[in-house]
């Protein structure tokens, strides 16, 4: 899990790897090292894969054991002063699937039952979603508007955009009535892609998304080929 995170910039890779080391996990430097570059080759479409084939083991884990874990995660993910969307991706299904073994975790409740309460929210993860995308971003946020007849959502210009506002937008968006999830997630998929076919780095973000929504993805949504 660490070793996807690791970056291909020498000064950045040492500033991460000396984080790591700093928990004075035996052997734990050691293998992230070796494990990084064969990490790094890995197609986008096998890392989702390769995350959820990681998480019964790290369900044996001690509590302590965890909290050194995500700190030593977070720790590499900021290491460079910022937080990349596949970055945010990784730590979000790492929280959603192992928090509730853990710790005492604060389920979402539904308290917003129409798209409307929720338009800042959706603009903030549609124009991200639209820029970081493979399509066009004025013409892929405009289906998705057009997906939730929501005509007053306006693309964010990028430079407004962060992970973090990201993040906070995708919570919020939890808090939706189940029935509005699926709907909101095929929006999602029109900001991503192009003309709703979706390239594996594209299926892995909704994918993350999906997890955080606690709602599993649409079928036409479904995983390319690799």
């Amino acid at each position: 899990m660490l070793g996807l995170l690791i970056s291909d910039n020498p000064a950045h890779r040492d500033r991460q790897l000396a984080l790591i080391a700093e928990r004075e996990v035996p052997g734990q430097t050691t293998l992230v090292n070796t494990l990084a570059p064969g990490l790094a080759t890995l197609p986008a479409g096998l890392r989702l894969p390769l995350v959820n084939r990681c998480l019964p083991a790290l369900r044996a884990m001690s509590a302590p054991q965890y909290r050194r874990f995500k700190e030593t995660l977070l720790a590499v993910i900021r290491a460079d002063q910022r937080t990349e969307l596949l970055e945010w991706c990784l730590y979000q299904l790492v929280r959603h699937y192992l928090d509730p073994e853990f710790v005492q975790v604060t389920q979402s409740r539904p308290r917003y039952g129409r798209l409307g309460k929720v338009s800042d929210a959706l603009t903030e993860v549609l124009s991200v979603l639209a820029h970081e995308g493979s399509g066009e971003a004025g013409a892929a946020f405009a289906r998705a508007r057009d997906a939730l007849a929501l005509p007053r959502l306006t693309l964010k210009p990028r430079v407004a955009l962060s992970v973090r506002a990201f993040s906070e937008a995708v919570h919020t968006l939890a808090d939706c009535y189940p029935l509005l999830k699926p709907r909101i997630l095929k929006a999602m998929g029109e900001a991503a892609s192009e003309n709703g076919h979706l390239c594996p780095v594209e299926y892995e973000v909704l994918a993350s998304i999906a997890a955080v929504l606690d709602c599993p993805l649409p079928e036409e949504l479904h995983a390319p080929p690799l």
